[in-house]
């Protein structure tokens, strides 16, 4: 059985670690991206993205903290697609990460902060809520970019969204940053040789109002309204330029091992 006062002092040992977060890729972020990037060579995958002039940047063109929201997300590759296509020159990228997966081991409890990842309760209430939003203020705070995968509910057909939660609303609100809707293709091809393509799309700049409000809840229920109408036509897009592009490479059990 879990110990709640354990439990909680991890959490709190690994809020404590995202505090000190650097705002840029370590060596030990580049060296994980460049074994990626060798994998991806290997069976032939190229990531190609599109609109990187539109992530938000301040008025000396650097690229400023933003919440990410990534869709249709269908496989655990998804994330290193899109760490491959972020700018080297970019803050750091943070996750979300199942809590209970990353307190299992003490190397993990170590690793995973330093890699950026917020660790997020299965069925939290209000309480693990309002400490998730206060750690995505802090990662923020600390230069990074935060990324989200919006979706809820089972998987959809081609070419659309699942339902789109408003959590990335949320916390983009909350941190008081734009939210960059991110379109991405490839997936259902997965086989030798794909090529995935990702779409920046124009930012959204949530209500500065708190998701703890009736008000701010109400704003953050418009801004995923935005977020689901962008996204919708550039999946719908990316999605069948791939099987167009990518139908001759589809490999099915390649696929599966990334689901």
């Amino acid at each position: 059985m879990a110990d709640p006062g354990r439990d909680a002092a991890q959490h709190a040992r690994m809020r404590a670690a995202l505090a000190r977060l650097p705002p840029r890729p370590t060596t030990l972020d580049r060296l994980i991206r460049a074994c990626v990037g060798a994998a991806c060579h290997l069976v032939g995958w190229s990531v190609q993205a599109d609109g990187l002039e539109r992530l938000p940047r301040d008025r000396n063109g650097v690229i400023v903290p933003c919440v990410l929201a990534v869709a249709p997300h269908r496989g655990w590759i998804d994330p290193f697609l899109l760490l491959l296509a972020w700018p080297r020159d970019a803050p750091r990228l943070a996750w979300f990460g199942d809590g209970p997966t990353m307190t299992r081991s003490w190397w993990r409890r170590r690793l995973f902060p330093r890699l950026g990842m917020i660790p997020i309760r299965p069925g939290a209430g209000p309480g693990a809520i309002r400490e998730h939003l206060a750690d995505v203020r802090t990662v923020l705070g600390r230069g990074s970019c935060v990324v989200v995968f919006p979706e809820k509910g089972p998987p959809s057909q081609r070419g659309r969204t699942r339902t789109i939660a408003p959590g990335a609303s949320w916390l983009a609100a909350a941190g008081g940053v734009p939210l960059v809707p991110v379109a991405i293709g490839g997936f259902l091809e997965t086989g030798l040789g794909t090529r995935y393509r990702l779409r920046i799309l124009d930012p959204l700049v949530p209500a500065p109002i708190s998701p703890d409000t009736t008000d701010g809840r109400r704003a953050a229920r418009l801004t995923t309204d935005a977020l689901g109408q962008a996204l919708a036509p550039a999946v719908r897009e990316l999605e069948t330029w791939s099987a167009r592009t990518n139908a001759h490479r589809r490999l099915p059990w390649l696929r599966r091992l990334f689901h």
